[in-house]
């Protein structure tokens, strides 16, 4: 339990959205209907998959199961969208696919060709495809804002760029873009979960990068800015075992999950246990929006908690229809330890 490090901002404003939220939670996929359809026998699970999911319609084809999972999440995006008051925060929960549609149209220069767009990256930005691309194009900034727009005439001058620097970029561009928003947004529960969503991210980028072997020079460039835990503390963590690297990051809330890791375990496990725990903690996080009567934070922890389960249920079709045996399959799932 974090409750007491944590800030809520009350608004009447949200009574209305705050109540259909609570109704709507009583329908969440939860961990025993998650680890049923993980072990669900072979000729059981596509039914039981439709049948616990509502997803199938007339056609329990895995391509159209697939396609109406991701519509489902298209909609429940939509309809938060539509429910929250302040236009920074709207922007805000779009922002992210504005920026993955930044990377395709960057791409797509190098490529000289089309590329593939996901429809669900449309729906969910705050321009769609051919609108921000037009507006980028023919240099509206104004219209793009001018942090989207300067990564976009950086990167497009830079011919040499590789997929993965546009990513970085990009990525990089979307959360200095976020915080901005953040702080006009003044909500310490949302940003603080960013905060954390942030180290995380970083955590887990440092041990990889440390597993493949290679040079703690490789962390430059490649870690998000803006989250609690300095760059620094990342470059001698590089040099450090899990608990060395736990006990200098002591300050931050994530320390203790490395000092649990199963050290009888290789290195691959270790990080696997590591990501997984952290995002659970995550999760663990959003769930203390459950002490909010009126404010946007349960509509966003509802929100995001959703995207969580629509991947958890995305990964559990496509490995059990891959033959993936099932305790792999539990590694990749989140919510199956903190629900």
């Amino acid at each position: 339990m974090q409750a007491e490090s944590i800030e809520f901002v009350e608004d009447s404003e949200y009574a209305y959205a705050v109540g259909r939220i609570r109704a709507l939670e009583t329908r969440r996929i939860d961990s025993a209907t998650l680890n049923s359809l993980i072990s669900a026998p072979e000729a059981r699970f596509l039914p039981l998959f439709v049948e616990s999911t509502g997803l199938g319609g007339g056609d329990i084809g895995n391509s159209s199961i697939l396609s109406n999972l991701e519509e489902s999440y298209s909609e429940t995006f939509a309809m938060i969208r539509a429910m929250i008051i302040e236009e920074e925060m709207r922007r805000l929960i779009s922002l992210k696919y504005d920026y993955e549609l930044l990377k395709l149209i960057l791409k797509e220069e190098r490529k000289s060709g089309e590329v593939v767009i996901p429809m669900a990256f449309q729906e969910r930005s705050n321009y769609g495809y051919q609108h921000l691309k037009s507006a980028l194009t023919e240099g509206r900034a104004t219209e793009t804002g001018e942090m989207l727009f300067g990564t976009y005439r950086h990167m497009s001058g830079l011919r040499e760029s590789s997929g993965r620097d546009i990513d970085i970029a990009c990525d990089i561009a979307y959360h200095t873009e976020l915080f901005v928003l953040l702080d006009r947004c003044r909500n310490p529960f949302i940003k603080n979960y960013f905060i954390r969503s942030i180290d995380a991210k970083n955590i887990v980028t440092v041990l990889r990068i440390k597993s493949q072997g290679k040079k703690r020079s490789e962390l430059r460039g490649r870690l998000i800015p803006f989250g609690s835990i300095d760059q620094a503390y990342f470059e001698e963590g590089f040099d450090l075992n899990i608990d060395g690297f736990a006990g200098i990051i002591i300050f931050s809330p994530l320390a203790s999950i490395l000092s649990q890791v199963d050290k009888s375990e290789d290195e691959g496990d270790q990080i696997a246990w590591i990501e997984r725990s952290v995002d659970e903690h995550l999760l663990q996080y959003l769930r203390e929006s459950v002490f909010v009567t009126f404010g946007i934070e349960p509509l966003l922890a509802f929100l995001w908690e959703k995207e969580i389960e629509n991947k958890n249920l995305r990964t559990i079709l496509i490995a059990r229809l891959s033959g993936v045996p099932t305790h792999i399959i539990k590694k990749q799932i989140r919510g199956l330890y903190g629900s």
